[in-house]
């Protein structure tokens, strides 16, 4: 099993960060995934269920599930990712924090990952983290 962390503080309430990060922004907000299917209406929940198709210009297409298990607006989305490579759980964490909010990213890997897949995952989440920030501080 692998664990990858990283986080990020955003100048701005959890509730604001929130309104980013609902599974129905996902392609807007991670690079990587292309299309999500499964949030109609961006309704989500324990128990909803969807397609992710992902990659980008230097890998072919993906596509798995995503299964969410805990979803507590402003603080908590996890999920469970199967049917693909990279199978596990994630978390996204919101908390508040003297500066704004405080967003940890937590992701579970059944597999031991290489160093080279490792240190390529954390840099995406990195980048995306920044974008996240971006997107959430430039919206105030």
């Amino acid at each position: 099993m692998t664990e990858i962390t990283r986080s990020v503080t955003i100048s701005a309430s959890p509730e604001k960060v929130w309104a980013q990060i609902h599974p129905k922004n996902w392609t807007k907000l991670f690079d990587f995934v292309k299309e999500v299917y499964g949030y109609t209406d961006g309704k989500a929940g324990v128990g909803t269920q969807a397609k992710v198709v992902a990659g980008d210009a230097d890998t072919p297409l993906i596509q798995y599930n995503v299964e969410i298990t805990e979803f507590i607006e402003n603080q908590k989305i996890g999920y469970r990712r199967y049917g693909g490579p990279l199978t596990g759980e994630a978390v996204i964490l919101l908390r508040p924090a003297p500066m704004g909010t405080l967003m940890e990213r937590i992701s579970y890997y059944e597999d031991d990952l290489s160093q080279d897949t490792i240190k390529t995952i954390s840099a995406g989440i990195e980048k995306d983290n920044e974008k996240i920030k971006t997107l959430v501080e430039d919206a105030r």
